[in-house]
């Protein structure tokens, strides 16, 4: 029970990554936050950790609109009387003019994603720290992209926020560390959420030969290392981004792309 009464804010927690680090933390003993714009997917998801015998709490919200995350923040401080763990979790679609080749792209686009993408994590970040600086301890963790480091083709909005967002994550870091609170980053690569079953198997094949240990990420793999990053036992790490990519971004060349035969253990012999 790593996380044993801590209260946990985790924003897009009704689906994909976050509803799987929400339940993750449920079973460490955390109060959970439940958040998401859908209020069938954030009623859903808030069944699922009440039925894991957690304390609970679902909060209808936008996180990209200020007046929302005032909201979100005060029912959870009705609710718990405080905000132990903040997960910056949520993202708005790709799909409003930033999306493709840079020639296509249109300043609308690129105003409104970043805008509300960087405006979600600096509103919901301000409202944390400002509960947990006077009790001089808290963890944050933002849920950032292999992409903020290594560029994805047509994804320009994208990586940009991404990448931003590690910046923020260390300077922010490095601000409030004294007052004990602790902000780090994950970087998660191919994780298998949103359409991932509606690919033939051929494309899944496809996407993990580019991956060292020859498969997609799940939720879950994503939420241990948010629950370490969280946890007290994380008590000296703060400004880190952690890769959880199967090795993707380690390597010079993807196995697919090799030179020479990738040896493994059916062709190595054992």
């Amino acid at each position: 029970m790593l996380l044993d009464n801590k209260v946990a804010v985790i924003t897009g927690s009704s689906k994909g990554i976050g509803r799987g680090i929400a339940h993750r933390f449920a079973r460490e003993g955390a109060k959970v936050v439940i958040n998401g714009r859908t209020p069938d997917a954030v009623e859903r998801t808030t069944a699922e950790i009440r039925a894991l015998g957690a304390a609970v709490l679902p909060v209808v919200a936008d996180v990209t609109v200020r007046s929302d995350v005032d909201r979100l923040f005060d029912e959870t401080i009705k609710a718990f009387g405080t905000v132990d763990i903040l997960v910056n979790n949520a993202q708005t679609p790709v799909n409003r003019g930033e999306r493709g080749p840079f020639l296509s792209m249109t300043p609308d686009g690129w105003d409104a994603y970043v805008a509300a993408n960087m405006g979600a994590l600096f509103y919901c970040t301000y409202r944390a720290v400002h509960i947990m600086a006077p009790r001089r301890r808290g963890a944050i963790v933002n849920i950032s992209s292999n992409g903020a480091s290594r560029a994805h083709r047509y994804s320009i909005a994208y990586d940009s926020v991404k990448g931003a967002m590690d910046s923020f994550t260390k300077a922010v870091a490095v601000d409030l560390a004294p007052w004990g609170i602790r902000v780090n980053a994950i970087r998660p690569g191919l994780i298998a959420v949103d359409d991932w079953e509606t690919l033939s198997e051929d494309e899944k094949n496809r996407r993990r030969a580019a991956i060292p240990l020859g498969r997609e990420g799940y939720p879950s793999d994503v939420a241990w290392a948010a629950v370490f990053l969280a946890a007290d036992d994380a008590a000296y790490v703060t400004g880190q981004l952690f890769e959880v990519d199967g090795g993707l971004l380690v390597q010079g060349r993807a196995p697919c792309a090799e030179l020479r035969p990738v040896v493994t253990p059916e062709t190595f012999g054992h």
